[in-house]
Parts: C-alpha cells; structure tokens; sequence
C-alpha cells in the first residue's frame, strides 16, 4: 500500500468504483505488470508478451521523515521519475518489510538515507538476502549502516548487488582528495561541486560489476591512497555518494543536482526507449489550462464611483475577454453564506461566471481551511485557543456561544489573511460540511448542462487521508498543491513537484505550477511571482517537456491592476501559442491515467497500452530517427517531434492500443498522421477518400496532418452525431510537400464531426 506500511499483491485493498482507485494502485497496477505475474487476471490481460514494470518500492526512515512526501526522494526525485514513466512506492524501514517474491515485482528498490537510520539493524539484516530479489538497486547518499560495526554484512551486500565494494575506511578530513576520472556532463548537471570535498565511503567496482564510472576520486596518500567511486552506473543499479548526487542548501530550502538525474535514472531502468504516458502534451503540442482560486471573492476593488466587486473584473477583464481560452472557477461556498460571514451579493457573479462555455466549475471546500493537517485530528478548543492567540481581541466566548448574533460573530470568526486555521470559524469544523455540503452547494448554482468533476484544496493544500476519500466517495476528481517552481529562486529541477502526494491509501493531484502566493517556499510579492511563472514555464518546456502550461492564480491578486495585466499578458500569450488548450479536470483524469496504465512490451519494437484512462498522448525519449508504423499500429492518430522525443496522439475511441515501430524507411504509402491540433480529436477513420474524425476545444480549431497526397481537399465540420446533416462550417485546402492544414472558426467547445476528403473528379483524375 503505497504511503503505507504493507506491501505485496495479497495486501491490495478492493475498490468497487474505479474513482476511488487510490495511490494503492500505482503498486498493485505495478506488481500486476511485473513478471512474473502474480494473478490470472493480470496473466490474461498481459497475453504473451512481457509487461513493464513501472514502480519503483522507495524505502525510507520514517524516523528522519515522517512522512512519504518529506521524503527527498518525493521531493527532489520523483517529478524525474514520473517523467521518465515511473510510479513511486514508499515504504518505511521500520515497519514489517517485504518478502522476496514482493520485492522482485517491483521495477527497482530505491533509498536516500541522509544518515545511518536509528533502527537499521532489522534493514540491514533483511537487506543482506531481499536486494538479490531486486530488479535494480539505486542507492543515494548514505547506504543504511556504518562501516565500522556489525553492519558491515548489511552494506556489503547492498553494494555488492550493485557491483560495488566498501573497503572498510572513509575519508572525513578530504584535504588532498582529486578526481581521477569524471564525465563532467553527467557529474555537473545544474552546478559545479564544491571546492571542498565532502567526506566519503571509500568504495571500488568489482571486477564484473561493468560499471559506468561517472566519478572517480583519487584517495590522499596519507589516508592510504587508491581510489573511490563516488557515482557510478551498473547493469545492477546505481550508485551516489552522499554530497555527490545533490547540492541540499536546507536553511534556504534549496537544492540542486548535480548528477543529471534523467540520465542517472534513465540509464539504470530504461535501457531502451518505450512508450511512456505522458501528461504534458494533448494532439502533438503542450497542453494548457488554468485554475483561479475563489479567494477574494468579496473583495471591492475602485474608488467611490467606480468601485465592483473583484469578481466583476474577473468577468468582464478575464472570462469574457478570453472566451477562447478554458478556466476552471473553484468556489468556496462559504464566500456565499453570510451565517458564516461570507456575503451572498456575488451569487449571481458566480452563476454568470459558471454560465460562460469555456469555463469549469469547481469547488474548493466549505470554510477554506489554510492549514488542512490541523484539521486530521481536530479540536474545537484548539482551534479557538489558536485564534485567541492570533488575535488577541478577540472576545473570550464569541466562538463558544451556540447562537450569537450572525453578524456580531462574524466579525470576529472571519480570518484577516491566514491568522486563523481556516477563513471561516463561526462552526466547528466538519469534514462533511467541506466536502458534500460544499459539494451540493456548488451544484445549485450549476448552469443547465454543467456537472461539477474537480475538487481544489485550498490553504496549504495538504489534506488528510480521509479528506481525499472523501472527495472519491463524492466521485470528484481532486487537484493542488505541489508549488513546482524552476525560477531563478528556485534553479532546479529538484524543485519540481511529482504529479502527485500519497496520502495513506489515497492520492492527491499535485497542480502543474505553484500559484502566486507560495505556501512553503519563499515568500514573494503577488507580482513577483506572476512574473516568475515566465521561467518556470521556460524551463519545464526545454530541453525536456516537464510540465504543461498551468496558469494558476487566485482572484484576490486581480484587485491589482498589475497584477491583472500580468495575467493577460499571458492569457494574450496562450491565445497564438501552439497550445492545446484543456480543462483542469481533464489535466486531473490524465494524472490519474498515469498510475494506471499497464504497458507491455509484445516483442522488439512493439509494445500494447491498455488501462490509460484520460492519457492521450505516449512518448519516446531518445527516439533519434525512429518513427512509428502507423499502418501496423492501433489507435495511433499521428505523431510529432520535441527535442530528442517522438509524442504519439492516441485515439480515446480505442482501448488498448498497440504502438510498432518501423522497422526501416517510411513507406511511401503511410496513412495520414496526425502533426498537431489545437483541439482533441478521437474517432479518427481513413479510407481512399480521405479521412474523418471527432474534435472538441476552445478557440479556433488549427489542424496539422502530414502523409497527406497533393491537391485540394474538402473540409466539412458537422455537429457531432450529425455527420451528413446540419453543417456549421465548410472550406477547402491544399495539401503541399506532404502536408495539409487548415482551421475552422471557434466552436464553443462544441463536438464536431469533422469530414476531409478529396473532391470526386479530383479522385478519379489520380
């Protein structure tokens, strides 16, 4: 059980509905890919070919970090794992630990001790036989033991699994240590080491360990001499020494790598390119979408005459400025409900604003917790003690009286910024009240046609195991947190979210970006960090596509005009990029989609995908001139390059889909492909007139394909499920080199069923 303590097939929970599939199921998904396989279920889904294992069991000292997400490995690790198509499991030494047959599921074991764990005599004694089950064996910073004691069987035997050998001595006064051998661009990644070098273990490779020595350290003579080997690749794993894998600043919260964690990772659990789900990318390009948060609902902005609620500008400045671009609103119904404080004059601004077409509904609590943990075990006394203390004006009995006057209590149970635990405290805290109260008071302002699917932690966005089952239970997909920044403030990749946080047995959609108000990292003014967001979306876009395109901000920053204008300078930005444009619920059920994906490798080059939900997109890393056989393949509508990656558009329509490659020169008669759109596509159908399919998106709709003969084509757009019938838009267009584009006018998000084909007397000249 992922986050837990139980590991192993025969301890996975049952789920009678498949939006509860908690983070349990990135290791049962996983166990269930791995050979050999534990159940005939998983046998007869994975036929004959050889599932991939996509989970990697991180063992962790619960007593340094209490929790999986404090882990360095969640922290730091992870996003480049998830990037790389990997799930992480955690699992703390210090309770019962796997067997064999468990171990050997799993893609790999992982650690990153920052020390010898208190209690590591039961882990290390495990260890001396468990790691031989394991597929690989990465170790980072610190083994688990110290050399000088009986621990020394334990260490031996992890590194010897690597193919590596401790030599029974380390190096603390390091004065004299030079490198022998280095491959700086694996070793430099984000930075330069220290000219001081950290103390270090004394290990060697063994003879047959064939190991890929990143780093080589020459021993001062005075310490014996010889050598060590700080980072290292084996065919068994791989090795980092502590203060050799990452530069960790933990007073400024900062880090930086400086081993090149893609290529580390990727070169021990990835000798050969597959198809990974991805979820940054929708039909060939970079996926966008953007979240406010209802925060400030009731605030004014202006002056005397021209004074309006915040919400106001946000619909004439935002929503109905940008009817191309998709939002989704997260109301907080306590903003509404004045027995709390809140107001309820912005009611009919909510339904307007939930009434336009691009826009999503959401919710996003009851009170608007800012500190979710404290509410895991909640006291009522605690709470009012915490507010007595921030406020030290507060009357003694305002929050202990059953009925006070609504707008007396008010006054004083309403929060001014975060003092208080949550914004609202004239009631207890009640987690039905955040989630289905919430719920249902969301869903009375839904406009005809419109469902509620997302749930927004708000405050801290960290909640409690049974807060996030309470959002499955309510069949809502759930999203924030993470604060992924890759800024000037934060140069790393190392500061990155994962696409989620484990919570018990449940699981938390981290948001694609931080937001401009940082909960944990550095403080920064509102426009400072609008303004940042420009690197951080610079930077998770090249070399490598990290993250999608998350604006994600909440409505109390508008009041600042410019602040606003930030906003619409990238909202302006987002309309003629090469953007595909989504809903963040969707972004959500992709992320979901993830966990669950089952991929099989058939034979060489060829591989099935089954269990995908809303990914749509798979990518090869390292493709090189590769190219994928459209023809033999199934479900694939079309594919497009990005930096060293090949990114497959998938049919929703088809389940499973099956991905070959070409095995030599693209055939001269490949079907049509898919380059890149603006909208999603599913449904695709071609023949020897042309080809059909089903599009839906925001804005204009921008069509790329190629394979595609010379001459002029037809396009016609019909409303979906009236092919033939009510057309909304025809044109023509001339394909040219091979390739084909065209647009049809904004939809409204609307489904088109979209027909391109050759004119007649043009087919029969050819």
């Amino acid at each position: 059980m992922v986050g837990s303590t139980r590991t192993g097939p025969d301890q996975r929970p049952t789920r009678a509905r498949r939006g509860r599939l908690a983070l349990v199921l990135a290791v049962v998904g996983s166990l269930c890919l791995a050979a050999p396989c534990p159940s005939p279920a998983c046998a007869a889904e994975s036929g004959d070919g050889e599932p991939i294992a996509r989970t990697l069991l991180a063992l962790y000292d619960g007593a340094r970090e209490p929790d999986p997400a404090d882990t360095r490995v969640h922290r730091y690790a992870e996003a480049v794992l998830n990037h790389l198509g990997f799930v992480v499991a955690y699992h703390d030494i210090r309770e019962p630990l796997p067997d064999p047959e468990t171990v050997r599921a799993y893609a790999g074991l992982l650690t990153w001790f920052a020390a010898p764990p208190a209690a590591r005599g039961r882990y290390l004694a495990w260890a001396e036989t468990a790691v031989r089950s394991a597929r690989k064996l990465i170790v980072l910073g610190a083994t688990g033991g110290e050399f000088w004691s009986a621990d020394m069987r334990g260490i031996q035997a992890i590194l010897g699994e690597i193919g590596l050998t401790h030599d029974r001595r380390a190096i603390e006064a390091t004065l004299g240590t030079r490198v022998v051998a280095e491959q700086r661009g694996l070793t430099r990644f984000e930075r330069a080491p220290d000219p001081v070098v950290p103390g270090y273990d004394v290990v060697h490779a063994t003879v047959r360990a064939e190991a890929d020595v990143w780093l080589e350290l020459g021993v001062p003579d005075r310490a014996g001499g010889g050598t060590s080997v700080a980072v290292a690749v084996t065919r068994r794993g791989g090795y980092a020494a502590a203060g050799f894998e990452l530069a960790e600043d933990r007073g400024l919260d900062r880090a930086r790598w400086l081993i090149d964690p893609f290529a580390f990772f990727g070169r021990i659990l990835s000798a050969d390119p597959w198809p990974v789900p991805d979820v940054t990318t929708v039909s060939g390009r970079r996926l966008y979408f953007s979240h406010v948060e209802g925060d400030g609902l009731n605030d004014v902005v202006g002056e005397r005459q021209s004074r309006m609620l915040v919400a106001q500008r946000f619909l004439s400045d935002i929503v109905e400025a940008y009817p191309d671009l998709p939002l989704t609103f997260g109301l907080t119904p306590g903003d509404l409900d004045p027995r709390l404080g809140g107001n309820e004059t912005p009611r009919a601004l909510v339904a307007q604003i939930w009434g336009a077409a691009q826009v999503e509904p959401a919710v996003a609590s009851y009170t608007r917790p800012f500190d979710w943990p404290f509410f895991a075990r909640y006291s009522r006394e605690r709470e009012i003690a915490r507010a007595a203390a921030a406020r030290h004006d507060l009357p003694a009995d305002i929050l202990r009286t059953e009925d006070p006057d609504p707008a007396v209590q008010a006054r004083w149970s309403v929060s001014r910024g975060r003092e208080f635990p949550r914004q609202y405290l004239a009631r207890p805290f009640d987690l039905g009240t955040e989630i289905d109260t919430a719920a249902d008071a969301a869903g009375a302002l839904l406009p005809a046609g419109k469902t509620l699917r997302l749930y927004l932690w708000t405050g801290n966005a960290k909640p409690f195991e049974a807060a996030v089952a309470a959002t499955r239970r309510r069949h809502l997909l759930n999203m924030n947190g993470g604060e992924s920044r890759f800024d000037a403030d934060y140069a790393s990749v190392a500061h990155l979210a994962p696409l989620a946080r484990p919570v018990g047995a449940e699981r938390q959609i981290y948001a694609g970006a931080a937001d401009e108000i940082p909960v944990e990292k550095a403080w920064r003014p509102i426009r400072t960090g609008l303004r940042g967001f420009a690197a951080t979306l610079a930077n998770t876009g090249w070399p490598r596509r990290l993250k999608g395109y998350n604006l994600h901000y909440h409505l109390a920053s508008l009041a600042d005009p410019e602040a606003l204008r930030i906003v619409r300078g990238y909202l302006d930005e987002a309309r003629t990029a090469a953007l595909a444009p989504i809903a963040a619920s969707t972004y959500a059920a992709m992320v979901e989609g993830f966990f669950e994906a089952a991929v099989t490798r058939l034979d060489s080059g060829r591989w099935r995908v089954a269990r995908r939900g809303a990914v749509q997109t798979l990518r090869l890393d390292g493709a090189g001139e590769r190219r994928v056989d459209l023809g033999r393949s199934r479900g694939v509508m079309g594919q497009t390059r990005y930096a060293d990656a090949l990114y497959l558009a998938l049919d929703p329509a088809v389940e499973p889909v099956e991905i070959v490659l070409a095995s030599g020169p693209a055939a001269a008669a490949a079907p049509v492909s898919l380059v890149e759109s603006r909208w999603q596509l599913a449904h695709l159908q071609r023949d020897e007139h042309g080809w059909r399919f089903e599009a839906r998106g925001f804005g204009a709709g921008t069509f790329r394909w190629e394979n595609v003969a010379a001459g002029r084509y037809d396009v016609t757009a019909h409303r979906a499920g009236k092919m033939g019938g009510e057309t909304v838009w025809r044109g023509a267009a001339e394909a040219e080199g091979g390739g084909l584009a065209f647009t049809i006018p904004d939809a409204a998000g609307t489904p088109l069923d979209v027909a391109v084909a050759r004119p007649r007397i043009e087919a029969r000249n050819d």
